[in-house]
């Protein structure tokens, strides 16, 4: 027994030796494990976790490009400025609560060392106050330097601050769902892990935001006595953006305007024009989400830094030239690393924004600008309009619309004039106000984004689009009866059977051709034309020259026009055809598209899609048309001008004188009004705000001496009533003003 018991017990104990054996080297293992796991499989990472925290980064800010104009005019650029940064807590307040707790420090000496926790913040909550009332001065100095509003100031910190919260939670809840992944990997029993567990502080939380940019002159040195007072400010270089052309003071000589605004005084007067171009050079705007969404610092896939990533505080363009090249314009950051445990410096120099040029001519848009306001006359409702506006305005009320020029040779826009329009300031104290009112809309790009019915300017499009399609040969005559179907003398007349009872075909003692036809307008004749088309091959030509699609400026939103396509749902018919004969129906361009489309008939149908941008490649295409319509459709333009007979050649004013409306001496006009169907202006209750025809002008222009169109010009006023008498007198104008510009 004793023997037994002398054999059992070693080998009890021998057992028991393995069995802790086996766990201290499972324990073993699972160290040896994760150390060789940390030392060599993770090690690059760990490696690059440990190197980054011993390096600082400070971002330094880019100059953003220029806008320029044909002639090399600045549009937009940034100046020489400084821009203000402040600690993130001095942004959130925290910093109040740290010179508390040293105030409170101080006050104790070492006796601070032997209070609790809860004794120590009882101190600190005495000297709380203190320090938040110091830290509200900060603010209010720093408000005041700038020569802000208090509470914008502080609007702008709240903006910080909701965004670096946001993007931090973002990040907390991510590492939050991968440590719960990765602790909780293949055990029965889940361990919690909450939010405080992965809340260490992000980067954008330890340092400083730009509060403001762009400071400049005295405020820079008030600024640094600030800085040297309030540890947590700091000046760093940076740039205002500038538009150096959004006030221009041009010289207009009112000897050539109508006898009504000829002005007793000088013949040459000095005008200050605002807002000039700002629809299409742009603003800036302050950062939203989507920016730095699109653009964050490290691309999610290959984690390269992207050196123009967006920060709280950037300003980003909007509309326009700012906002369509935005990535040319913006640059990339510098960026300066400092390495904490040697000092060392590695500088990266900022990059500065490629420069954007334009086609457009500064001094021109300012001139047509200046023509298109209330104040000059012309866009406002005279005596000499006829009274045809449809809500009997009162005189001297202004009138809405645009205005474009364009470079025949080219395709490039000279000019694209939006009325009413604003300043940049103007969008920054009333934004709102421009955005309701509901009249005016001066938000609305008119050149490029609002499309109207066309009225006549339409009938030389029809007519090369009936004779290139071979529908129409131009030596058939077609009678004017003053209404187009016999025995219904209501229907589908001609103006000059609607106001004087009379025709054209009376007029002239025999039918009308094209060339005649064009010259005096004749509705029959068009009419006609529109029928032997047909609503699908009058669409079909109608969107050969463009209408019915962007043009593609890349400057923003634009109308496409309808070439006559009908309301969903209903399908296009003879009737149809008929009125689009005359740019009635189912039918609208924008000023800019009916610029391009005579453009497109002064080159003989060659097409050169019309551009802002001045690097790009200019689109070319011959619609191949037919070229004896192509000089009908210009005499009968050149007719409507220059012959008495001819729709926009005079205006009788109310002194008794009839006088040309084209007056510009050396040059060659080809032109036709139009007087279109428009939809009322409802107002925001269902009223109605305006109503009435819209006046339209369209207009080629010869230097002297040349005998082929080098300009055309579109010209509408919203609710104008006469072509000529009201947009007649404003194309005019724009010839001097290319004469003036040295363009003639």
């Amino acid at each position: 027994m004793g023997l037994s018991l002398r054999r059992v017990i070693p080998s009890m104990f021998v057992r028991r030796l393995l069995l802790i054996a086996v766990v201290v080297s499972a324990a073993v293992g699972v160290l040896l494990a994760q150390a060789i796991n940390l030392t060599l499989v993770r090690a690059d990472e760990f490696g690059t976790l440990a190197e980054s925290r011993l390096l600082s980064e400070r971002w330094t800010p880019t100059t953003r490009g220029r806008v320029l104009d044909r002639k090399g005019r600045v549009l937009a650029e940034d100046i020489p400025a400084f821009d203000v940064l402040v600690d993130y807590d001095l942004i959130t307040g925290e910093r109040a609560v740290t010179w508390a707790a040293e105030r409170a420090r101080e006050s104790l000496g070492d006796q601070w060392s032997t209070l609790g926790v809860t004794e120590r913040d009882a101190v600190i909550d005495r000297w709380l106050p203190e320090e938040q009332a110091r830290l509200d001065e900060m603010w209010n100095a720093l408000a005041s330097s700038l020569g802000d509003d208090r509470q914008e100031l502080d609007d702008r910190r709240d903006r910080i601050e909701r965004t670096v919260e946001r993007m931090a939670r973002s990040v907390w809840e991510k590492r939050l769902e991968q440590r719960r992944k990765e602790l909780n990997r293949d055990r029965e029993r889940l361990v919690e892990v909450t939010l405080e567990d992965v809340a260490t502080p992000l980067r954008e939380q330890t340092i400083a935001h730009t509060v403001a940019t762009g400071v400049v002159g005295d405020a820079v040195f008030e600024l640094r006595r600030l800085a040297d007072r309030f540890d947590g400010i700091r000046l760093e270089p940076g740039g205002r953006r500038t538009y150096p052309f959004e006030s221009v003071v041009v010289d207009i000589d009112r000897s050539t305007f109508p006898p009504p605004l000829k002005d007793e005084g000088a013949d040459t007067q000095s005008y200050v024009v605002e807002g000039v171009g700002t629809h299409l050079v742009g603003w800036m705007r302050r950062l939203f989400k989507e920016d730095t969404d699109d653009r964050p610092r490290n691309d999610p896939e290959t984690g390269d830094v992207d050196f123009g990533h967006y920060r709280p505080g950037d300003l980003v363009g909007s509309r326009g030239v700012e906002g369509a090249r935005e990535d040319t314009l913006r640059g990339d950051r510098g960026r300066v690393e400092r390495r904490l445990d040697t000092g060392d410096e590695f500088v990266i120099e900022p990059k500065q924004g490629g420069d954007v040029r334009l086609t457009l001519d500064v001094m021109l848009q300012a001139r047509v600008q200046a023509l298109m306001t209330p104040e000059m006359g012309f866009a406002r409702t005279n005596e000499w309009h006829g009274g045809a506006q449809g809500l009997n305005l009162e005189a001297g009320t202004p009138l809405n619309g645009s205005a474009v020029v364009l470079d025949v040779e080219t395709g490039e826009v000279l000019a694209a004039v939006s009325m009413p329009t604003f300043t940049r300031l103007g969008m920054i104290e009333g934004a709102e106000l421009l955005a309701q009112d509901r009249l005016n809309t001066p938000l609305v790009n008119r050149p490029f984004a609002t499309a109207y019915m066309p009225g006549s300017p339409m009938k030389p499009l029809v007519l090369v689009s009936a004779v290139s399609e071979g529908v129409h040969a131009l030596d058939n005559l077609i009678a004017c009866h003053g209404h187009l179907i016999e025995g219904r003398p209501n229907m589908l007349r001609c103006w000059i059977y609607k106001q004087f009872g009379s025709t054209h075909s009376t007029q002239l003692g025999h039918d009308l051709g094209p060339v005649e036809a064009i010259g005096l307008s004749c509705n029959i004749y068009f009419y006609t034309l529109g029928r032997a088309l047909g609503p699908l091959r009058m669409t079909s030509w109608f969107e050969r020259f463009g209408i019915g699609h962007t043009i593609g400026l890349g400057v923003g939103a634009e109308a496409t026009g309808n070439p006559g396509r009908p309301l969903e749902g209903t399908k296009a018919g003879v009737g149809d055809a008929i009125q689009m004969g005359i740019g009635q129906g189912p039918v609208t361009w924008t000023p800019l598209q009916a610029a391009d489309v005579y453009a497109t008939i002064a080159r003989e149908g060659v097409r050169i899609k019309p551009r802002l941008f001045a690097d790009e490649t200019p689109e070319v295409e011959d619609l191949r048309l037919d070229l004896a319509s192509i000089d009908a459709a210009l005499a009968g333009l050149e007719m409507s001008v220059s012959n008495d007979a001819g729709t926009g050649y005079a205006i009788r004013y109310p002194s008794g004188q009839r006088l040309p409306i084209f007056d510009v001496p050396g040059v060659r006009v080809w032109g036709k009004t139009g007087t279109a169907t428009a939809a009322p202006t409802i107002g925001e209750s269902g009223e109605v705000l305006r109503s009435g025809d819209h006046s339209w002008m369209l207009t080629l222009v010869a230097p002297e001496g040349s005998s082929r169109a080098r300009y055309a010009i579109a010209v509408i006023v919203e609710y104008g009533g006469s072509g000529g008498r009201v947009a007649g007198p404003i194309a005019n104008q724009i010839i001097y003003a290319l004469r003036a510009e040295g363009y003639l």
